[in-house]
């Protein structure tokens, strides 16, 4: 039976929900429903996409023999008159030395299919899912900046120093607007210590090269003075010479790639440079801002970042609505992965604001599947070679992938997509006073939360990098602010783990910062399980100890209070079934639960006789099994 797949996410609204009905959605992302409707003005018009069941045998493209459209899929040959069908491209491009490893992902079935634009894309792929050649028919919903939600005005002059303290290291001038690093409480709109509790680890761990940071925005502006030190570069590639060097599938890719473009050439936008210092802005130059990991202002002590453009306004301006956007995004996520970076920071998501006005499916969420293919591909690939071996050099053995929330003030997880899908942190945005931001998403999706800032006055919001030609640096609020907070708090924690320590994976980092993060329920009561674990906690985070890398772990055993408490990591949590057995093997026990990661979960047990027993967990098609004891 085919799978349709209709997509519905969004990241623009413009109403706020109520708190009281929170409960009414879901948060768990699924891709599984066959059919789902939504607005045709939030999806691309004469494109659709598909995914192969198997792989053609010659060459997919459109020609034109002789008046007659052909395709290289039968199928599609049929009904290409009827369609319109005028180009046909793969969306994950061949890539060279990871060729093989895309095919072994079955990511090399994945097309995108042009038609003429006077036919509704709903019927298209109504046409193409009927046919047994496809796995996947879906439409391309339209993507978009998570931008702030009040657009920032850039300011000419300095203002005067929030604050001045000797705790703060680092000569550059502007760090004491930094409230979201230090937050003194000295204003009337602060709170002490609402910050990301960053200062105190600096002296030690400040950032370094071998982590890179791919930042799926905006393009970085290259020439920014207190960014240039910290940018990616691919020392496999020679520049300009307009060849492919290192056999990677882009030409000249030098500081990343503009996706947009289709070239190597970045063209700077203020969203992506802004999130781009929060994360690596070089510290201790005597100039502008500091990055949460920016290095301690020797050479090449910090990270680095990678450009990979998907958003570009035609003439370097800056206002989103007419803004290019790159729609295959899935083949950006995976350029990340194939090129060295462990950290994927997003601050984008999905348009949909007709469907969710029309009440479409609004109580579901679902991914593009594509890009879940891409997240996935990045998760599990990053730092490794074809083989899923940690690669020589590489910090960390697998990928973390990072998601803004949005700035909706709702809790539908499909406004948030992909925030909400499990393989990824989504994150809420908190302002100096610890209160979540009146503008911020929230949820039971939610993973952790960060400074986003207050969009009342210009000094709530994140001070940061932006276009030189709009002055080097501006204010903006938002969960796109909010997002690389936690980027640059896991970079640090993997210089900690995973410089020249072989062996440190994804799953540990992801761990360490959820279990690490501070409480904020006492500031936000309507909001408590709905702002993740809390807000993250740099201090913390660098003092936890290694966890072990443990898909399931019983807290308690042996027995001793009556109480089986265990805990689960991103593979294990969401719908499971538990089961107990006795010595003797009999089944004395079954319940069905939800779980997620990494919260405790107790099971009431005090029932159950003295002695031993099998604990059964089994979720997502996984089976885990452990002995225990009870007194």
């Amino acid at each position: 039976m085919k799978k349709l797949i209709l997509l519905l996410s969004s990241v623009i609204l413009l109403f706020a929900c109520q708190d009281d009905i929170i409960s009414e959605y879901s948060d768990q992302t699924d891709t599984s429903v066959d059919a789902f409707t939504f607005a045709e003005e939030d999806i691309l018009k004469g494109r659709i996409r598909v995914k192969l069941k198997e792989e053609p045998p010659g060459e997919v493209a459109v020609r034109d023999v002789n008046g007659t459209v052909t395709t290289g899929i039968d199928a599609l040959d049929d009904i290409a008159p009827v369609l319109g069908i005028t180009q046909i491209k793969r969306i994950f491009p061949p890539t060279g030395k990871f060729e093989e490893r895309t095919r072994r992902k079955g990511m090399h079935l994945w097309y995108d299919i042009w038609f003429t634009a006077d036919l509704a894309a709903t019927r298209a792929t109504g046409e193409l899912a009927a046919m047994e050649e496809f796995e996947i028919v879906t439409p391309v919903v339209k993507v978009v900046s998570t931008r702030s939600p009040l657009l920032s005005t850039f300011e000419t002059h300095l203002i005067d120093a929030l604050r001045q303290s000797n705790e703060l290291s680092f000569n550059d001038p502007d760090l004491p607007k930094q409230w979201n690093y230090y937050n003194p409480g000295t204003e009337s709109w602060q709170e002490a210590n609402a910050d990301v509790r960053l200062i105190d680890v600096w002296q030690q761990y400040n950032g370094h090269p071998d982590i890179i940071v791919a930042l799926v925005d905006g393009g970085i502006d290259l020439d920014h003075p207190d960014l240039k030190p910290n940018l990616w570069m691919n020392s496999n590639e020679i520049p300009d010479n307009g060849l492919d060097d290192d056999s990677n599938g882009y030409v000249d890719d030098i500081y990343g790639y503009n996706f947009v473009s289709g070239n190597a050439t970045i063209t700077p936008n203020k969203h992506g440079t802004h999130v781009a210092g929060i994360i690596g802005a070089a510290n201790n130059n005597q100039i502008g801002v500091c990055g949460i990991a920016g290095g301690n202002g020797t050479v090449n002590s910090g990270v680095k970042l990678m450009s990979c453009q998907t958003f570009q306004h035609p003439g370097g301006r800056t206002e989103y609505e007419e803004s290019a956007t790159y729609d295959d995004i899935a083949a950006v996520i995976k350029y990340g992965a194939d090129n060295g970076a462990v950290i994927c920071q997003n601050s984008w998501g999905y348009s949909l604001e007709a469907t969710v006005f029309s009440g479409r499916n609004t109580r579901s969420s679902y991914i593009d599947p594509a890009h879940k293919d891409a997240i996935d591909y990045f998760v599990e690939y990053a730092g490794c070679d074809n083989n899923l071996n940690q690669l020589p050099g590489s910090p960390m053995k697998g990928g973390i992938v990072l998601f803004a929330s949005g700035n909706s003030n709702t809790p539908i997880p499909s406004i948030a997509a992909p925030a909400d899908y499990n393989k990824v942190l989504g994150i809420a945005a908190i302002g100096p006073d610890y209160k979540k931001a009146d503008y911020s998403n929230y949820g039971t999706y939610m993973d952790l939360s960060a400074p986003g800032g207050g969009k009342d006055i210009e000094e709530k919001k994140i001070w940061s990098t932006t276009m030189t030609e709009m002055g080097s640096y501006m204010y903006q609020a938002g969960t796109s602010m909010a997002c690389p907070h936690v980027a640059g708090v896991a970079a640090l924690v993997i210089q900690k783990h995973g410089v020249g320590k072989p062996g440190f994976t994804a799953a540990q980092l992801e761990e360490i910062l959820l279990t690490t993060a501070y409480d904020i329920s006492e500031y936000n009561p309507k909001y408590v399980g709905q702002l993740g674990f809390g807000c993250v906690n740099a201090a913390a985070a660098l003092q936890a100890d290694l966890p072990p890398h443990k898909p399931f772990s019983l807290a308690s055993n042996p027995v001793t209070n009556g109480n089986l408490s265990f805990t689960v990591h991103t593979d294990l949590a969401g719908q499971a079934i538990i089961a107990i057995y006795n010595s003797t093997g009999n089944k004395i026990l079954q319940k069905e639960i939800v779980t997620k990661r990494y919260v405790l979960f107790s099971l009431d047990i005090h029932e159950l006789a003295a002695g031993y027993y099998t604990l059964q967990y089994e979720c997502n098609e996984q089976v885990i099994k452990e002995k225990f004891i009870k007194y």
